[in-house]
């Protein structure tokens, strides 16, 4: 048995890469009893320019969601047993979230326009990154362990944090430089975000919510970092990146 080469019914179906199994944020990963860690999982790399950026565009915010879910479940630890070892670790998730920006986004801005944008407005003309339901936590989760360390031994959590906005706008500004983001140009962005808008950026992003055992939760995280690793070192964008990639996954 392998694990599906290919893009489920929903979403765009010439996405070439496998559903991204996830549970919803908070829930546990359950046990696993039927081997499911010795699934493969392949993932590969297109070479033409614009299958490259969505296919980047794809599989770096597959592995967002995952350090997502690293970095909620590394800043809920943080706050109850604040540790100067567990900082490093939530600021080294924090670094890997810069990588999968930098690289999500590492599309010339013609392609961003011609092929990445236009893809999400025609899926919900209002398409919007506010919609991620593992992200919604991490704000109030950095203020929490932030308050709970004290500035001193939050400064490396601090940095990283503050280097990620950084990182952000850095992508915003080459990609969309001084233009509106969909949802502002939808008049949508005083509108709270609903849980259908969650399901629809799940669904774009290939994201399916379910019971998820451990070792295969593991066995796509590793598949995801190390496509993620190798496109990088096959088309290299800053040499730090693979080396905090590397770092990162010596910590999972």
């Amino acid at each position: 048995m392998s694990a599906p080469a290919f893009a489920p019914a929903w979403g765009h179906t010439w996405v070439d890469l496998p559903v991204l199994r996830m549970p919803m944020p908070g829930a546990k990963l359950i046990p696993c009893s039927h081997g499911c860690y010795q699934i493969p999982i392949e993932i590969g790399t297109p070479e033409d320019p614009a299958g490259l950026a969505v296919h980047r565009w794809f599989l770096g915010h597959h592995g967002a969601f995952m350090v997502w879910r690293f970095l909620a479940d590394s800043l809920d630890r943080l706050i109850r047993e604040p540790d100067s070892q567990l900082v490093r670790v939530a600021a080294l998730g924090y670094d890997a979230y810069s990588v999968m920006l930098a690289y999500s986004g590492s599309c010339s801005r013609e392609v961003y326009e011609d092929v990445i944008r236009p893809m999400m407005m025609s899926f919900d003309p209002a398409f919007s990154g506010r919609w991620a339901r593992d992200y919604e936590p991490l704000p109030g989760l950095l203020r929490q362990a932030r308050t709970a360390l004290g500035p001193a031994a939050a400064a490396p959590l601090h940095s990283a944090s503050k280097a990620n906005l950084v990182a952000h706008m850095e992508v915003m500004r080459r990609l969309v430089p001084g233009g509106p983001s969909l949802l502002r140009e939808s008049g949508r962005t005083r509108v709270p975000t609903t849980d259908a808008e969650r399901a629809r950026f799940d669904e774009f992003f290939l994201v399916s919510r379910e019971n998820v055992c451990v070792s295969r939760y593991r066995a796509h995280r590793a598949a995801v970092l190390s496509a993620i690793g190798r496109d990088l070192a096959k088309h290299p964008l800053r040499p730090e990146y693979g080396d905090t990639l590397r770092t990162f996954l010596t910590r999972l």
